[in-house]
């Protein structure tokens, strides 16, 4: 990989439980699949991308899934992850939600300036699934005794000494969780360079 740009992943093996059964990978804005258009915003920022996800979603990617020995849910991903990656022979990476289709082209420049270990923010909000990741220090923070303790990505952020790296537009940041929140989408994406429409929905995440 190029010494200038990180790996990155597109965290993309959630159950999508809010989406009354369609998966959010595969939702189209502007006739295109969700993770196809955060792959092209994501490519020019990363030296590869790679998928948290239990199969490619037709991209040709490498994917990882979950190790069943990690603690559950978003953590769990991040804690394989970085096995992968330190089984590769590396350290840093970059993670992005699938569910972001307003990424923006900044997000990584901006994470590894803060680097090694930044999180971003908006309005004072932590939004840790769009982070930049020292894989040493999550498996230090997550062995194998401390996997069954109850997790969040805040939680890991805060053990491991994440930096805040503000965005000013909370939109760039969005997550699509209901379907409401992909209707938004669509009819943001067809005025994305012009004024808002409507009110942005909120980018506060659970994990």
């Amino acid at each position: 990989m190029s010494d200038s740009l990180p790996l990155t992943i597109v965290l993309a093996g959630g159950q999508s439980q809010r989406m009354q059964g369609e998966d959010k990978a595969l939702a189209e804005i502007g006739g295109q699949r969700m993770i196809d258009r955060v792959l092209d915003r994501l490519r020019p920022q990363s030296a590869a991308i790679w998928l948290s996800a239990r199969h490619d979603h037709a991209t040709g990617l490498p994917h990882v899934p979950d190790d069943a020995a990690g603690p559950a849910g978003p953590v769990g991903a991040i804690r394989s992850v970085a096995g992968a990656v330190m089984r590769g022979g590396g350290h840093s990476f970059v993670t992005c939600p699938v569910d972001a289709p307003f990424v923006p082209h900044d997000l990584v420049a901006r994470l590894t300036a803060q680097g090694p270990l930044a999180m971003a923010r908006t309005d004072g909000a932590w939004q840790p699934v769009f982070a930049l990741w020292d894989a040493r220090a999550v498996l230090a923070a997550l062995p194998p005794e401390r996997c069954c303790e109850r997790w969040s990505l805040q939680r890991l952020g805060e053990t491991v000494g994440m930096q805040a790296v503000d965005f000013a537009d909370p939109v760039a940041l969005m997550n699509v969780n209901t379907p409401e929140d992909l209707a938004w989408a669509r009819a943001h994406a067809l005025d994305e360079s012009g004024k808002r429409l409507g009110a942005a929905v909120s980018t506060r995440y659970s994990a």
